[in-house]
């Protein structure tokens, strides 16, 4: 690795943490709203009741399939990107700048196909500037200190998906769906402009020399076949969103007909305020942990957590047993934000392509999203015809399922790790044992 690429060695200040998550507040608040309140609420009268787990399902899908797309492209572009601003930034504002329009135009829409295009905009324009983002970390956070920029980044996530969660709930109770719209656009604005002001990149390295975007994504792929530490870590965080959106996604619609709730938007947001606030109060610590303890330990005990409070869900019968029985997610939420983010990036197999990989991460995280909105949608519609009544049941039961698995996968994780001497993905007593030559070291 050159030189130019290494992340500063300097201490970073809570105040440092804060400005570099500000933008990540701006994108999870515009899909916190989108995908657990706007189109729950808008889809299903647009559509029918009968399809409308699949129609909700089919529109998430395809706007994360083509997010999964965009963003590694995208990062890869600001990796050799020489703006004299800086490598990131440029591309955040521009990719805000896009997503705009498309926000008013899902707050206007009347038809299903025109808030179906609309969304894979918002999905286009969130990765251009998400792509580059993701190599912030790497860029700028010392590797000793990336489990408390992990948690931070957490936080600033947790909180933007509840704060957007609520607000869009709230308008969209009174019937006001387009000001729901524009106030997310205005929040991700103010949160771009923010972080432009805030976030001063350091200069570019000295250009290298690469050939077309699309052959150093391709080769870059093709490298993962001997890095089987970070595709089995990206495997396990694919089933570990594939369970949480299983729920999330699907929340609003089992208050209203599952429960037959009068009031699901804010029972909604009361339920996802408990999970993220005790996820993001879980983040703080377990930041401070992972760079310590290990990453692994702590994303195994979420993702156990993740299982525990799927089991319990199939059998809430009230609005109180499903606060209660998340609180379990929570936790187990804030455990694995601030450790497996950190883990990712101890894994990159190459600093100089941060944005890249940070971006392939992607396919897990909205593959995971987009995986779990279809199928939970289709499990919903299909046992909702042949058992009234349960198709819930079954989209909670598919997500313990999928957190089941993202364990299995994780035992995968550190039997290929080649963590470096810095690195805390393994626990202290593990690091040692670790730097005996392992199968990372070359391809299969």
């Amino acid at each position: 690795m050159s030189t130019e690429s290494q992340p500063p060695t300097a201490r970073p200040t809570g105040w440092f943490f804060t400005r570099i998550s500000l933008f990540w507040v701006g994108l999870s608040f515009m899909w916190g709203a989108i995908n657990i309140q706007v189109l729950p609420a808008v889809i299903p009268d647009m559509v029918g009741s009968d399809v409308q787990g699949t129609a909700i399902g089919a529109v998430v899908f395809v706007g994360l399939a083509i997010a999964i797309v965009v963003q590694p492209f995208a990062g890869a572009v600001s990796d050799r990107a020489q703006f004299r601003t800086g490598r990131r930034r440029p591309f955040m504002l521009a990719g805000v700048l896009f997503v705009i329009p498309f926000l008013v135009v899902i707050g206007l829409s009347p038809y299903y196909w025109m808030l179906f295009l609309a969304v894979i905009g918002v999905q286009v324009g969130g990765n251009i500037a998400h792509g580059p983002y993701q190599g912030v970390i790497p860029d700028q956070v010392p590797p000793s200190a990336r489990g408390r920029a992990s948690g931070f980044f957490g936080i600033a996530n947790l909180l933007g998906t509840i704060l957007g969660a609520a607000v869009a709930g709230q308008f969209l109770a009174e019937g006001q769906v387009l000001l729901a719209l524009l106030t997310i656009a205005i929040v991700l604005a103010a949160m771009s402009l923010m972080t432009w002001v805030f976030v001063k990149e350091s200069p570019p390295p000295p250009p290298e020399s690469y050939g077309p975007v699309w052959k150093e994504v391709r080769r870059r792929v093709r490298e993962l076949r001997g890095k089987r530490a970070f595709v089995w870590l990206m495997g396990s965080r694919l089933l570990f969103f594939m369970g949480l959106q299983s729920m999330d996604n699907f929340l609003q619609l089992f208050f209203r007909q599952g429960l037959g709730d009068d009031s699901p938007e804010g029972k909604t947001t009361i339920v996802l305020g408990t999970v993220l606030i005790l996820a993001v109060l879980t983040s703080i610590p377990a930041g401070w942990a992972s760079d310590r303890f290990g990453r692994l330990r702590l994303v195994a005990t979420g993702t156990g957590l993740g299982l525990g409070s799927a089991v319990l869900l199939v059998f809430a019968q009230d609005f109180i047993q499903v606060v209660a029985f998340a609180t379990l997610l929570g936790v187990g939420l804030g455990l694995f934000t601030a450790a497996d983010w950190a883990a990712a990036i101890d894994l990159v197999p190459d600093a100089r392509a941060a944005g890249l990989y940070m971006g392939l991460t992607n396919v897990a995280t909205a593959g995971g999203d987009a995986l779990a909105t279809l199928s939970a949608g289709i499990a919903l519609d299909v046992v909702n015809q042949l058992a009234p009544g349960y198709g819930f049941r079954a989209v909670f039961a598919l997500m313990g399922l999928y957190f089941l698995l993202s364990v299995v996968v994780l035992g995968k994780v550190r039997a290929h790790v080649h963590a470096a001497p810095d690195s805390r993905v393994l626990a202290p007593e593990a690091r040692d044992s670790s730097q005996q030559p392992s199968p990372d070291r070359t391809a299969p």
